[in-house]
């Protein structure tokens, strides 16, 4: 009996001892399994960190500086006061043109073109960065980074397109000083619009989405898609703007010698006119334009070599200054036209050519007499 209690207990204290192992098993399984988990979870979350933006500054959404919180509101608040005015000065240029017969001239039917691509980037590149600055500050970088892809394509293919008609103003300046007879017969109103389409098309068909995302090919896609374009436009316009400006020069000193008509000096006088404001619009636009592009070739070579404080703020915020050309170019054709401050003050005020050149005369003062005014009013 003793004998067979002793194995009884035995046989129970190894059946327990086997429990106890199999709990202690169990449990450092459990601490195993949990421990992986733990590494599996922050592992995901570092794999599946949102970092977007420009190639040679990349934004980590999760992780935003307070200065780079500060350019992208101060991008939405410029964005917000500029956008209805671009919209408004453009369509009005747009409006006058069609119709007031006295604006309705090639040179000016080009300019139109023009304002079509400004207000496209009243309509959508403006309204597009207010909604896709504002996700980034609220801590919403996934669906930041998403339209961030969206916004920039957006805005290059604008911008293309506003650069490719200023190209079109200046040929068309050119054949209407350096081929009059021909410029008559063969530059029509019809066939600036399709002009105007080529140059949407040439921009729409770009490609633009991998210029300034992240990736190892920045510099070439940068040099190709960007430098070399600007770098063919350059040739065209100073070739077609010095051959006008000589021109130009050669005509002012048959007008000083009397050698020409008083119709001749008329037409000469309104193709100089027309020539000084393509001029304007052409260095507002390069003014605009160049530094951008300077500044980012600049800042994409220098990434490793010599990181400088602020970059962000300088790359974030000069990205304004070519929107800022849709705004100059419709104040610009109101300084140097008399006729379209007289049509704007006429279609905003809604009233008759009369009183609306007596607003025009008493803010911007009497109108110059002679031959000028023959051309002002032609």
């Amino acid at each position: 009996m003793r004998l067979l209690r002793k194995s009884r207990l035995n046989s129970f204290k190894t059946c327990t001892e086997k429990g106890s192992d199999l709990k202690t098993r169990s449990w450092a399984r459990e601490t195993i399994t949990h421990s992986a988990g733990r590494k599996m979870n922050f592992t995901t979350i570092n794999s599946t960190r949102i970092i977007c933006g420009l190639a040679f500054l990349p934004i980590d959404a999760d992780n935003i500086s307070p200065d780079l919180r500060v350019v992208f509101s101060i991008r939405i608040a410029f964005n917000a006061l500029t956008c209805p005015l671009i919209i408004l000065l453009n369509m009005l240029v747009m409006v006058a043109v069609k119709t007031k017969p006295q604006l309705r001239t090639k040179s000016n039917i080009a300019l139109a073109c023009l304002s079509t691509t400004d207000l496209a980037v009243g309509l959508l590149v403006q309204p597009f960065h207010i909604i896709h600055a504002s996700f980034l500050p609220n801590g919403q970088g996934n669906i930041f980074c998403n339209l961030d892809k969206v916004s920039v394509t957006l805005t290059g293919k604008c911008l293309t397109i506003s650069f490719n008609h200023v190209v079109l103003l200046s040929a068309e300046r050119y054949f209407a000083v350096r081929h009059p007879f021909t410029y008559e017969s063969q530059v029509t109103e019809f066939r600036i619009i399709i002009a105007s389409g080529l140059a949407w098309i040439m921009a729409l068909l770009l490609p633009m989405q991998g210029v300034f995302k992240t990736n190892t090919h920045f510099v070439s896609n940068f040099l190709v898609l960007i430098v070399v374009p600007v770098l063919l436009y350059f040739p065209a316009m100073i070739y077609f703007n010095c051959v006008v400006y000589k021109e130009v020069r050669r005509n002012e000193k048959q007008i000083a010698a009397n050698q020409i008509s008083l119709e001749a000096k008329e037409k000469i006088l309104k193709n100089k006119k027309a020539f000084y404001k393509t001029i304007v619009v052409l260095l507002a636009s390069f003014l605009c334009y160049i530094p951008i592009n300077i500044c980012f070739a600049i800042l994409a070579s220098t990434n490793n070599k010599n990181p400088a404080i602020g970059r962000e703020t300088a790359i974030y915020i000069l990205p304004l200054i070519p929107v800022l050309n849709s705004l100059f170019n419709p104040l610009i054709y109101a300084v140097r036209m008399r006729h379209f401050r007289v049509a704007f003050i006429q279609v905003l005020s809604r009233k008759s050519i009369a009183q609306a050149e007596e607003v025009e005369r008493k803010i911007f003062g009497p109108r110059q007499i002679g031959v000028i005014a023959n051309v002002e009013q032609d």
